[in-house]
């Protein structure tokens, strides 16, 4: 969520800069089948993204390992579109076949992951071995209802060299990305100085996230989930983020079965509306994404998968 743009300056610019897997793996949910776990029925092989200002482009490739017959996800190649050879690698690692550290090494940056009762309580990220944040997960009835953030001294210097997000995943992409700017306000107000405190509260339907609430230095900001009934190939998924350059919406999110087809963001007075369609394949998982602001409908991204 570090160094990302505004939403209103995303739509001046078509939205070239905001595009984000709610990515990596399986740690979004307090099931223990679930834990660390990130083994979809069909697996992403290769994603694309097409602007009203761009052709269809490669956006990610993805390597998986076949041993034993778990089937775990290697690494994710970022191809940046801006710097066309600048690619980087996203690598993830594993105890006991469950994920518990993401890696880009490249830019000595990591994540690690923590379990206690075989759920997820932590999520750390250190840049060149000093840390970052911390986040602390809270549980209720099977479902993560809180993540409290500490962002540490030594954010505020180095959040421009930042690729990885701990909450990637667990939220979806605008959410992550207004929850940045929170987190960068906090420290332009206490000038990087101290420990900052984030709070986010999630409100669930079921088996559906519905509503996440982000609360921080006596701001909030709300966001209202829909959902399709198709399948979300996400589906507990969590863990870095891609460089903002080469990023834009997907929407997808690690915590539900089913697809994102309209978030509402609530601030203040501010309101905005994003809606996503999707075409499907035969087994109901997307193969192409659509995504635009209610009110620019003309001015839309597309995704495009490949399994």
């Amino acid at each position: 969520m570090y160094h990302l743009i505004h939403l209103n300056k995303m739509k001046k610019s078509t939205l070239l800069l905001s595009l984000a897997l709610l990515m990596t793996m399986g740690l979004t949910s307090c099931h223990k089948e679930k834990a660390g776990v990130y083994q979809p029925k069909k697996q992403i092989q290769k994603l694309y993204y097409s602007s009203p200002r761009e052709d269809k482009t490669p956006l990610q490739s993805w390597e998986w390992e076949h041993a034993s017959g778990n089937d775990r996800l290697r690494s994710i190649t970022h191809h940046e579109f801006f710097m066309k050879n600048d690619n980087w690698v996203e690598n993830f690692s594993y105890d006991n076949g469950r994920l518990n550290r993401v890696d880009n090494y490249a830019n000595e940056e990591y994540i690690t992951y923590e379990f206690a009762d075989d759920q997820l309580r932590n999520a750390l990220h250190f840049y060149r071995n000093k840390p970052m944040s911390s986040w602390q997960i809270s549980c209720e009835e099977g479902k993560i209802t809180k993540i409290i953030g500490d962002i540490y001294e030594g954010y505020k210097s180095n959040a421009a060299r930042l690729t990885l997000d701990p909450l990637q995943g667990l939220l979806p992409y605008e959410a992550l990305q207004q929850v940045a700017k929170k987190e960068q306000k906090m420290a332009a107000e206490r000038n990087g100085d101290g420990t900052l405190t984030l709070v986010l509260l999630l409100k669930w339907n079921g088996e559906q996230l519905e509503k996440i609430t982000a609360t921080g230095n006596g701001d909030y900001m709300d966001f209202i989930l829909q959902y399709d009934d198709k399948n979300n190939p996400y589906y507990g998924f969590l863990g870095g983020l891609e460089d903002t350059y080469q990023n834009f919406v997907l929407g997808h999110i690690g915590f539900t079965k089913n697809n994102v087809k309209q978030m509402t963001i609530i601030e203040d007075d501010y309101a905005d509306t994003i809606r996503y369609a999707y075409q499907y394949d035969r087994d109901g998982y997307p193969i192409l994404q659509t995504m635009y602001y209610a009110d620019e409908p003309d001015d839309k991204m597309v995704l495009y998968f490949e399994y």
